[in-house]
């Protein structure tokens, strides 16, 4: 019965430690300049919106994905049990706390359908710095002014 025991907790510990599931943060540096959009649309999936940017001094839009990125929520025992535990002796409030419960937007430029930046979405103050456009369609790779 001991060793049966003993079994039994040697798997709990393996399970405990196991790798967790892929971050966003370990998502985006699978990312490398170079990417088609298709190898990035596989890592990142679908992206929310997609847009045209033209920054001041350059000749050609970027076609921009948004994607919206919620902080990091552990998806492995050793971390998410005691997320679970804390929520449920707060009463929800700790969850809060665990998810700084704000998405942020990330932006993943593209030029002639190859990725060349990634950075956190930022505001062009108004056509000072960049000029924003909703994409008509993904159908085309270079987007044209």
């Amino acid at each position: 019965m001991s060793r049966r025991l003993g079994m039994l907790a040697l798997a709990f510990a393996m399970i405990w430690a196991a790798g967790c599931a892929a971050s966003a943060k370990d998502q985006m540096a699978k990312l490398q300049v170079g990417m088609k959009q298709p190898q990035v649309e596989q890592i990142l999936g679908k992206p929310e919106e997609v847009k045209q940017v033209k920054f001041k001094g350059h000749d050609d839009y970027y076609e921009v994905w948004q994607y919206e990125m919620v902080p990091d929520t552990p998806l492995c025992p050793s971390e998410a049990i005691p997320r679970f535990v804390t929520g449920v002796a707060t009463l929800g409030l700790a969850e809060i706390a665990w998810t700084n419960a704000q998405a942020k937007a990330h932006w993943i430029y593209f030029l002639d359908g190859e990725l060349v930046y990634t950075s956190a979405a930022f505001d062009c103050l108004n056509g000072e710095f960049c000029q924003v456009r909703r994409s008509p369609a993904r159908q085309h790779s270079r987007l044209m002014p």
